[in-house]
């Protein structure tokens, strides 16, 4: 069987070899296939993997309580003591999130307090400088919202929460880099006490980001608080990662869909290639038979074939599919873009894609193979 299975291979690559262009086309079809997949596959995992990563950095907080209706209405009377008498908090932290207009763009804008929000949070800047707790007059915006408005440092900007609202204006004493190692960005920082009279809410927050002293005692934090506060939202911060995995899961599900469109082809020219092998060597297989080669031996003969294709495919589509996410990374750069393109090669998504690649070829060449197997002998010996 070992020595059966060498001789059926170069038996296979020879006949690839003898029809170079054909094996060439049909090798491109496997290669433009998996490469798709692979760089859909890659820019999925590392969008998964930065969103989990900005998303933790960003909440910093084991439970969330938010407003259900969506808007500033959880009062801070009490709130806070309240919560902080439930076993297991370390501090609570008010935050209003809200989107506001600038020169009549709409941008996400936290208001939340400076020195909480560097507890909480890896705050770069790029320039400038940040808040000061009590400052209500002075906004630091995010280094792509003042790219793209054309701010520059000391000017001044006025935020309103309807478009060509009359608004308040505030000085821009700094830019935001990031947040986080996850480089999430945010369009404005205010302090707290200016996000509430911006939107009028003076007392009142839409979050409340609550800071364990262990994490495993989110659960029953998370009870307490809903018993405490069954008007408010309150979600653990591992069920929202839950929920991110389940979103992201849809999205890599779309991107192999679409990916396999182009692999389907492949499949289609290993089909073609392979039937067109078995019909111009039909006199080959009756010599086979003719000198005592079994049906399987035929059958793993043309099989052979159809993998060498798919696994030369599936090789060079791995490095391509790769190549091609750096070239998406060259051109966003190239183009000045202001854009992150994930990248976070998996070693399970090459591996995956070589065994994908086989399995095409496998399924493709199940066919062909099957029916050089069945070719009478004398029927194959009379093929001119």
């Amino acid at each position: 069987m070992p020595r059966m299975s060498v001789v059926s291979f170069k038996m296979a690559y020879r006949s690839i070899s003898r029809r170079k262009f054909r094996s060439a086309l049909t090798i491109l079809g496997v290669i433009i296939g998996i490469s798709t997949i692979v760089s859909l596959m890659t820019l999925g995992y590392g969008m998964h993997n930065e969103v989990k990563t900005t998303l933790n950095e960003m909440l910093g907080a084991g439970v969330i309580v938010s407003s259900k209706s969506g808007g500033v209405d959880i009062p801070l009377s009490n709130v806070q003591a309240l919560i902080q008498q439930v076993p297991g908090v370390n501090r609570s932290v008010p935050v209003i999130t809200t989107i506001v207009y600038i020169r009549e763009r709409p941008i996400v804008t936290v208001g939340i307090d400076p020195q909480q929000a560097s507890k909480l949070y890896h705050i770069t800047l790029a320039e400038g400088r940040g808040l000061n707790p009590n400052e209500t007059d002075c906004a630091v915006l995010g280094e792509t919202t003042a790219s793209t408005l054309g701010i520059h440092i000391n000017d001044t900007v006025t935020l309103s929460t309807e478009q060509d609202g009359v608004g308040k204006k505030f000085k821009v004493v700094g830019f935001l880099s990031a947040i986080g190692t996850g480089e999430l960005k945010i369009g404005c920082f205010i302090t707290l006490k200016a996000a509430q009279q911006l939107v009028n809410r003076g007392g009142y927050v839409s979050n409340l980001l609550i800071v364990l002293d262990d994490p495993s005692q989110g659960e029953y934090v998370e009870q307490a608080l809903k018993e405490m506060f069954p008007d408010a939202s309150v979600v653990r911060q591992e069920e929202l990662m839950r929920y991110i995995d389940r979103v992201m899961s849809i999205i890599n599900g779309v991107l192999l869909a679409l990916g396999s469109v182009s692999l389907a082809v492949g499949g289609l020219g290993i089909l073609n290639t392979v039937m067109m092998s078995v019909h111009e060597r039909r006199r080959e297989i009756g010599m086979l038979k003719a000198v005592g080669a079994e049906r399987w031996h035929v059958l793993f003969l043309f099989l052979s074939e159809a993998l060498i294709i798919s696994l030369i495919g599936g090789l060079i589509g791995c490095g391509v599919g790769l190549g091609g996410v750096y070239f998406i990374q060259w051109l966003v750069s190239a183009f000045g873009l202001r854009l992150t393109v994930p990248l976070l090669i998996s070693p399970e998504i090459l591996v995956e894609a070589i065994l994908v690649a086989l399995a095409i070829g496998l399924i493709a060449g199940i066919y062909p193979s099957w029916q050089a197997a069945n070719v009478p002998p004398v029927e194959a010996l009379r093929y001119e």
